[in-house]
């Protein structure tokens, strides 16, 4: 399954042209039908929900204060895009509404493709955001003789895993000394 071209537009405009840091995680956000609410860390406007993309740019960018609103966005996109840091998912459709079998189903399904965009992308690093993007991902990134840049599962930073995600995050892209994480 190939995704929608509502992200798929997004992501393109802001891939950097070598990407230093990979991010994966496991899907964007399912705009659960409202078409007109949809969010994805790509898109230019910042919501509250946009944790991912606001702890990414609060452990690169020496947490800055980040205000929400349409375009507020659009300066840290164009950092991240300036300094190489690229995000893609593990799953081409979201699957935040799906069952855990369904999920887990359509996670696996994407394994080898995302092992193949990633080596395409020729990263310096990779960061596999979430438990269950980890345990599906690091041993075929490794196998692939991808670098990923830890040993442990960094967090998806929502429910209070804020904290834990930025340590964890810090931890992984030290070796990649071009970033200021705190």
């Amino acid at each position: 399954m190939s995704e929608d071209p509502w992200y798929a537009e997004r992501r393109a405009r802001w891939r950097p042209e070598h990407v230093r840091l990979l991010l994966i995680a496991e899907s964007a956000p399912d705009d659960g039908g409202d078409l007109t609410n949809r969010r994805f860390f790509y898109d230019e406007t910042l919501t509250s929900k946009d944790s991912l993309f606001r702890e990414v740019v609060r452990a690169l960018y020496d947490d800055p204060s980040l205000t929400s609103g349409p375009n507020a966005k659009t300066p840290w996109l164009t950092q991240l895009k300036a300094d190489g840091v690229f995000l893609i998912d593990l799953a081409a459709e979201p699957v935040n509404y799906h069952g855990a079998g369904e999920r887990a189903a359509a996670l696996r399904r994407n394994i080898q493709a995302t092992v193949d965009e990633a080596e395409s992308l020729k990263p310096d690093g990779i960061v596999l955001v979430k438990r269950n993007v980890f345990e599906l991902l690091n041993a075929p990134m490794r196998d692939a003789g991808l670098p990923v840049l830890h040993d442990d599962f960094v967090p998806f930073p929502g429910s209070g895993q804020q904290r834990r995600f930025r340590e964890r995050f810090a931890q992984a892209i030290s070796s990649l000394g071009w970033l200021r994480a705190t």
